[in-house]
């Protein structure tokens, strides 16, 4: 089944299904969006306004959007891991240093990035998530960061992407899926550590067949790296010495997982085992990427949202 299919029409209806993922979440946002903007002349920005237009944009994304991206991605053949594998407590917390620090570590390189591009032309760029995570309040930070996002993002980008991919090599599917969630997140505060987690996240279901350890590492690291520090720092703001303590704590463990990334990636990198794909490429999988019509469509589609996002 999996040889007689072309590998470059393979790639493109995947890009074109999250295009469409895309388009259709975002037309909906901006309707939906259109809806509400009365009422913001009658209740302002209101805390009940704010969450009702970021439940607005959940629904969006993963209560229309999503249904119709898991349907068109049921069409094309899928490879489900068939052998499952463990991962003991003490790996997990390896893990969690380990995704922790490259969180980190992509997070400073797309800062450094945006922070020089500003110098360049003249102008000061903020962090959209930065700003948008202050607004909200900590129920719905935790509900959208901790619990929705995580299981949302390990479906579309490892369960149904990865399984589409490992026919051509655990490598390409780990790459591909780092790539797509970098994009996907739309500015370059995040994508570096999106791709790099997107990729590690990849590595991990392709390696386990256990979907539940990347949901979990994900939740985890998004609590870490994006309730706690607004908890913290609204507690200190107001005051509370526990609170300013803890918040250097935390970056402080930020800057050892960093290192510790480093140093775990580059000592054990080339002990990584990847197994191969077993259909036939006549051409390297990045040759063929860019010869897929859709793939350029969906990159077009995310400058889109680095652009305007």
């Amino acid at each position: 089944m999996y040889n007689s299919m072309n590998t470059r029409r393979q790639i493109s209806r995947i890009c074109w299904i999250y295009t469409a993922f895309l388009a259709v979440s975002t037309a909906v946002q901006l309707f939906l969006g259109a809806l509400l903007e009365p009422f913001v002349l009658i209740f302002g920005q209101s805390r009940a306004f704010t969450r009702a237009a970021l439940l607005v944009s959940e629904f969006a994304m993963y209560g229309i959007g999503f249904p119709l991206f898991a349907w068109l991605m049921g069409r094309i053949p899928s490879c489900e891991m068939q052998e499952k594998k463990k991962i003991s407590l003490s790996q997990f917390l390896g893990l969690l240093v380990l995704c922790y620090g490259f969180t980190y570590l992509g997070n400073l390189l797309g800062g450094i990035l945006m922070e020089a591009a500003g110098t360049l032309r003249g102008m000061d760029y903020s962090n959209p998530v930065a700003d948008l995570v202050d607004q909200m309040d900590l129920e719905m930070l935790v509900l959208t960061t901790v619990i929705i996002a995580p299981v949302m993002e390990e479906l579309m980008f490892r369960k149904y992407l990865v399984e589409r991919l490992v026919p051509y090599g655990q490598k390409t599917a780990v790459l591909f899926s780092g790539l797509l969630f970098g994009l996907f997140h739309g500015n370059f505060y995040q994508f570096f550590y999106a791709a790099i987690l997107g990729a590690v996240f990849a590595w991990i279901y392709s390696s386990t067949g256990r979907l539940r350890y990347n949901i979990a590492l994900h939740m985890c690291i998004n609590f870490l790296g994006g309730v706690l520090p607004v908890v913290l720092s609204r507690a200190a703001d107001s005051g509370n010495l526990f609170a300013y303590l803890g918040y250097g704590a935390l970056n402080l463990f930020a800057y050892v997982a960093m290192v510790i990334a480093v140093i775990l990636f580059v000592s054990h990198y080339k002990r990584i085992s990847w197994f191969s794909g077993w259909v036939y490429q006549e051409e390297p999988m990045g040759i063929t990427c860019l010869k897929s019509p859709g793939f350029w469509v969906f990159l077009a589609g995310c400058i889109l949202l680095f652009l305007f996002g």
